[in-house]
């Protein structure tokens, strides 16, 4: 027990620093500055820090949120983003064990606090990010197939590539991903033309979409963005339904409601394998079913923000699927 106590405290130790270093990562991104030179310094008076002033946290807490030398504010960011790395690790950790799948969770971890930090800050996302992104999912998938094939060639298994074999293996079950985020999100995105005159949703999203459908898979996916379609309407939900309320657009609000619940039952449904993917039929009208949901309270809403703009408030959507990977990832 204290071995494992011990192992969960190295783990969380390693998270926090190594999200000390996302932080540098994520704002010298946006400043366009190297990751590596010059030393960290205070972002407002510019003096290199000791490196005191770095431990993770810890620092953040002795220093009571300020610089030592000019004594402004520290951004709640720096902690924040600390303990979060650090738990998620510690929580991959205790799912994954001491394996290659921990080491690629924590990397993929690593890219997705970036890219939800880049877009949280500035609302963008920079292409390179989303593209390590589909690169990890299409290689750990090669490696999964690889894998698996040789042990069924050492096991003495004939390897039969069948159709079934063909369309359902990590590699194609991970492109067909990558496909599946782009057009989801695309029609999602330019629906927005043709209700509001503008796009639902910024290029980058779509980019998250296929780097996700390269991890998780199209089926996967597919729950990922529903999950990630109910965080942002929780986190938006006060202003937008006092919205919808102020303005008696009675019909998005039961669509929304409709969209929430069935996409509840959906997921809870695969978390008790009542649904999955060996029943493909229901399984697909079920996601198909999902999918027409989600457009048509995408529509509406899109609908209702064209006729009354001025309740028009843009919340990125991308941090909603960085989230929506989280759990999938954890659970």
């Amino acid at each position: 027990m204290g071995a494992l106590i011990a192992m969960l405290a190295l783990v969380f130790v390693t998270g926090l620093c190594i999200g000390s270093f996302l932080n540098v990562v994520i704002l010298r991104t946006l400043s366009e500055e190297s990751i590596v030179f010059p030393a960290s310094k205070c972002p407002k008076c510019q003096t290199p820090l000791k490196w005191w002033h770095n431990i993770p946290v810890i620092s953040y807490i002795c220093l009571r949120g300020k610089c030592a030398f000019c004594k402004e504010h520290i951004s709640i960011q720096y902690p924040i983003v600390e303990l979060l790395t650090g738990i998620l690790y510690t929580l991959l950790f205790m799912k994954f064990g001491i394996s290659f799948d921990t080491l690629f969770a924590w990397i993929v971890t690593s890219i997705l606090i970036v890219i939800a930090g880049t877009d949280i800050k500035e609302k963008v996302v920079y292409d390179l990010h989303t593209y390590i992104l589909v690169g990890l999912g299409l290689l750990y998938s090669i490696v999964v197939t690889i894998a698996a094939l040789t042990q069924m060639h050492q096991a003495g298994t004939p390897i039969e590539f069948t159709k079934y074999l063909l369309l359902n293996n990590p590699v194609s079950t991970s492109i067909l991903g990558i496909a599946a985020g782009i057009a989801i999100l695309e029609i999602c995105a330019r629906a927005g033309y043709l209700v509001a005159g503008t796009r639902a949703f910024g290029e980058g999203d779509t980019f998250i979409a296929a780097g996700l459908g390269a991890l998780f898979g199209w089926r996967t996916l597919l729950v990922v963005l529903a999950l990630a379609v109910l965080i942002q309407v929780v986190i938006f939900l006060p202003i937008f339904v006092k919205s919808l309320i102020k303005n008696k657009d009675w019909k998005t609000l039961v669509s929304f409601s409709i969209f929430a619940l069935y996409a509840i039952t959906f997921y809870s449904l695969q978390y008790l394998r009542v649904i999955t993917a060996d029943t493909m039929l229901l399984y697909s009208i079920c996601a198909l079913v999902l999918a027409i949901l989600g457009i048509v309270s995408c529509i509406l809403i899109f609908k209702g923000l064209r006729e009354h703009p001025e309740n028009r408030t843009y919340m990125p959507f991308g941090p909603a699927m960085v989230v929506a990977a989280f759990i999938a990832l954890v659970l």
